[in-house]
Parts: C-alpha cells; sequence; structure tokens
C-alpha cells in the first residue's frame, strides 16, 4: 500500500485535524491576548490555513498515486508551489484589509505547520507500514 493511501485509509490525517483543532483553540487564546479580537479570530484562522493546505496535499499525492505511482513527486512539488502562492496571498489580503491581525495570523500559520508536521511524524514513527527490504542484487 502506498503512503499516501496509507495516511487517508489508516486515519493519518484525523489525528493531525484533532491536534491542528487544539492548535487552533489555543492561537484564538493566545491571539485574544496579545492582539485583541483580530488575534482572536487571525490565529486560528491561520492554524486552518495550514491544515487544509496539508490535508489537499495528502488528496492530491493519493490521487495521482492511484493514476502512477511516478506521478507522486511531481503532484507534491505542484501542490506545494499552489500551497506556498495561497499562503502568501492570504497573508497580503489580511495585511491589506486587517493590517494589526498579520502577525497573529503568521503565528497561526507557523505553529499549526508546526503542530501539523510533529503530529504526521509521531504517527509515521508509531505506525506498522508494511515494507520490502531488497537484497543487494536488486
Amino acid at each position: 500500500m502506498k503512503i499516501a493511501r496509507v495516511a487517508v485509509q489508516r486515519g493519518w490525517l484525523k489525528p493531525c485535524f484533532a491536534v491542528a483543532g487544539i492548535a487552533a483553540v489555543i492561537a484564538a487564546v493566545a491571539g485574544w491576548i496579545t492582539a485583541g479580537g483580530a488575534g482572536a479570530w487571525a490565529a486560528p484562522t491561520g492554524v486552518a490555513l495550514v491544515a487544509l493546505g496539508f490535508a489537499g496535499s495528502v488528496w492530491a499525492v493519493a490521487a495521482v498515486e492511484k493514476i502512477d505511482l511516478r506521478l507522486t513527486i511531481l503532484m507534491a512539488l505542484i501542490t506545494y508551489a499552489v500551497k506556498l502562492m495561497l499562503v502568501f496571498a492570504a497573508l497580503w489580503i489580511v495585511q491589506s484589509i486587517a493590517p494589526n491581525a498579520l502577525l497573529p495570523f503568521a503565528c497561526g500559520i507557523v505553529g499549526g505547520a508546526v503542530a501539523w508536521l510533529v503530529t504526521q511524524a509521531v504517527w509515521s514513527y508509531r505506525a506498522k507500514i508494511p515494507y520490502i527490504e531488497l537484497g543487494q542484487g536488486n
């Protein structure tokens, strides 16, 4: 079974979304304390943007993996580029509309990314993913 399908089918997304939800609540409280009302909505929105971006990447790679395994790296690179463009566009929009919300929004993006990646790393470390060891002749 391929790794992207393992993520979708065996539940790597569930704990990642759960931790992202917790991170969003923490971000909302921290944003409210540090930046008031603007921080209360901007910080968890940054977390949500990251969570949706990571999940979208997993789903896109899993979908293209069904077509041809060799396309997965290409799809991963494409989704990475699209995510970066969306994040920069979102940062620009937040700066244009609510400049005082930019820092909490950016902190939410960073915090959400760290929370998601740590959860994904822990899940991957603990997962029992079957693999094949090739001999020296292969």
